[in-house]
């Protein structure tokens, strides 16, 4: 990010200095923070630099962290070039609950922790020394969303905190700290697009004679239309049509454009904001499923976090690059956004690499624990609802959301939630009647149908549930659903990279990496066959960290990622996707980390999207075998001599190898963890 702003360290404080224009700087140094029940009159402090959590270490250490109140504090310095302006403090994410202060006097507060808030400080600040402070708190509350969730929940200054100075009028940061320009998309076509700007304004000056100039410009900069209108009012709606679109394209050409937004004063620009957008169109159909700009798309990809390793939910342009390369890599066309809204720069990369999001509200149900998700509190649905409105101004012009979420499996064992749900759809309907609404359940479709556009279901056939499968359950619910199109948002299995066998454990501490492939390998088999399936998404892109967690080969994780927390491993199961979804040429020997064998006899399962490959054990030719159309070649009984194996597949220029050791008398590491009891091949 480009800092705009003259910044001037002295003694710990930082002079903030106006010339014209608008102005934007970060505030991200200079921090200081101390607990919040520490009242003494000197609590020791300790300096930061945001983002920050105080929950970065405790929460890599098991099954607990702390829910807590913090005070960030820091100074800085008004001269006098700031009389006559603006300021605004706009924060990016606060978790969960915010009380503002500047010079020890109340600005305001926020709940919720993953959208955007924005205060104006002007009349708080004072020549000189200044002193900005910041309650924040992550400590359970009934007044503000997520009550309850499969993930932490970490207290902190988790996102960049911004100063914007402007003149006295301005395109206004205050609309529920969005950028105050929205792109209406009224009717797209491949023929035209017609759409609309509006923005939001603020004046505090008596001058008249404002015009409002917005231009659209195209991926190189040249100006594709430009409209001036004299300004009227503090909401002004300016009406444009383009002639022969180029289409935001998905994957295939996310192609974006700019609109400027100029506000004049006497011929002169006294306030400009920009903003990217794509135009594109879509529906779903309940027979065929997703469509983009009129032709069919296939929906698939992962649930992701907005987490890393690390440094947990903190903002990190770094680790959000290099998530998105991850995914588009492994061929998705669609990612859907867990438990909670995500930063602006991680949408930038999905509208950068042309893939769909579904975008959630932070209104997450227990998942199957003991805790509500919703309580009928008057003051919990409004910092909900603010939520929503907040969630979607902010993101509104984004080409890549699609779905607005409201929610995640909330439960009718506690206060009943569709009555609020269905208040929650008109808002998010009434703000943008063009994108479609969603939410994800787990059970209890008939209480849930039909208070939005489409429907997703969370199932985990080859794990929780044992019996059927998913195609015959999504073929009744499609029967159930009565016209209301359905997806399947959540599906997949736990799997360790370091836990291995051809076999179904009977273990909670034992999860197979290769019976994870297998249980993926399955559902897969069973939608894509079934076009009515709308989206298809992976419970999940990464193991995140969950204190509810006791599983596995470690305390407080959720290990159901198709990589591992910390990037460094990419299990079987990504790769048997990627043979599915990538057109990029790749070919991948399965249950390679599972070297020590027992057996003398072994399958040996290949991932790749090439149409044959040839397998070669310790350099002696097995033989050549074809693709079965779901990115697998099968070699069944492979023999294996005692000692190291050498496995090996080429397919054109393709090769991949790895090494496996049969020892018989060895015991098998999952029999150990399982305690002998095995329940049959897989």
């Amino acid at each position: 990010m480009k800092r705009l702003f003259l910044i001037t360290t002295l003694a710990g404080l930082v002079t903030l200095s106006w010339a014209t224009g608008r102005k934007e700087t970060l505030l991200n140094d200079l921090w200081e923070v101390f607990p919040h029940y520490d009242v003494s009159k000197y609590p020791p402090r300790q300096k930061v630099t945001l983002p920050h959590t105080w929950n970065l270490n405790d929460v890599y250490d098991g099954m607990k962290y702390d829910r807590s109140t913090y005070v960030y504090e820091r100074p800085f310095t008004k001269d006098a070039s700031l009389n006559g302006k603006r300021v605004f403090l706009k924060f990016d994410a606060v978790n969960t609950y915010a009380d503002v202060f500047v010079n020890q006097q109340y600005v305001g507060s926020h709940k919720g922790g993953y959208t955007a808030f924005c205060f104006e400080i002007s009349d708080h600040l004072k020549d000189g020394e200044n002193k900005l402070s910041v309650v924040a708190s992550n400590a359970y509350r009934t007044d503000c969303a997520p009550l309850s969730g499969d993930f932490n929940v970490y207290g902190g200054i988790t996102r960049p905190v911004h100063l914007i100075v402007t003149g006295e009028d301005c395109i206004s940061p205050l609309d529920h700290a969005s950028s105050g320009v929205y792109i209406h998309q009224d009717k797209v076509s491949a023929q035209q697009a017609a759409f609309t700007v509006e923005t939001i304004l603020s004046f505090t000056s008596a001058k008249s004679g404002h015009t409002l100039r917005t231009s659209l410009l195209d991926a190189e900069g040249k100006e594709v239309l430009k409209q001036e209108t004299p300004v009227g009012s503090a909401d002004m709606r300016q009406s444009f049509t383009l002639q022969n679109p180029r289409l935001w394209n998905g994957r295939k050409d996310p192609y974006q454009y700019t609109v400027r937004v100029e506000l004049l004063q006497g011929g002169q620009v006294i306030d400009k904001v920009e903003e990217q957008t794509g135009f594109r169109f879509f529906h779903v159909d309940v027979e065929k499923g997703f469509f983009l700009n009129g032709v069919a798309l296939d929906l698939h990809g992962v649930c992701r976090h907005e987490e890393a390793f690390g440094t947990a939910t903190l903002y990190n342009e770094k680790a959000l690059e290099e998530d998105a390369k991850i995914i588009y890599d492994l061929g998705s066309t669609g990612v859907r956004y867990v438990h909670y809204p995500h930063s602006k720069y991680d949408v930038v990369q999905y509208d950068r690499n042309g893939i769909v999001l579904w975008y959630e509200l932070n209104l997450a149900g227990p998942g199957g624990y003991a805790s509500p998700g919703y309580v009928k509190n008057p003051e919990f649905e409004a910092s909900v609802m603010q939520n929503l409105e907040e969630m979607i101004k902010q993101n509104f012009n984004s080409p890549a959301i699609c779905f607005w979420s409201l929610c995640n499996e909330l439960s009718f064992k506690y206060d009943e939630p569709a009555t609020f749900l269905k208040q929650l759809n008109a808002k998010a309907k009434a703000l943008d009647p063009q994108r479609l609404t969603t939410f994800a359940i787990c059970y209890d479709q008939d209480k849930f149908q039909g208070i939005t556009d489409v429907l997703g279901w969370n199932k985990y056939f080859g794990w929780y549930n044992s019996q059927g499968g998913i195609g015959t359950f999504m073929d009744q619910a499609k029967i159930d659903a009565a016209g209301q199109p359905l997806g399947v948002c959540e599906y997949g299995a736990a799997g360790s990279p370091n836990q291995h066998g051809y076999e179904k454990v009977v273990s909670n501490r034992t999860h197979l990496e290769e019976y994870q492939a297998r249980v993926h390998e399955d559902n897969w088999m069973q939608m894509v066959s079934r076009p009515f399936i709308w989206c298809k998404f992976i419970w999940q892109y990464s193991d995140n960290p969950s204190s509810i967690r006791d599983e596995g080969d470690r305390k407080g994780i959720n290990d159901k990622g198709i990589v591992t927390h910390d990037r460094k491993v990419f299990k079987d199961s990504y790769y048997f996707y990627q043979a599915n979804w990538s057109e990029n040429p790749m070919l991948y020997i399965s249950a390679r980390r599972y070297t020590l064998r027992t057996e003398p006899t072994t399958m040996v399962k290949i991932y790749t999207n090439q149409p044959t490959a040839t397998l070669y054990v310790n350099g002696k030719k097995i033989g050549k075998a074809k693709n079965d159309k779901l990115g697998r070649i099968i070699f069944e009984n492979v023999k294996l001599k005692e000692g190291e194996n050498t496995i090996e597949v080429r397919s054109g220029k393709l090769t991949d190898r790895c090494t496996w050791n049969y020892d018989p008398n060895a015991m098998d590491e999952n029999r150990k963890n399982a305690g002998g009891k095995l329940d049959g091949a897989v």
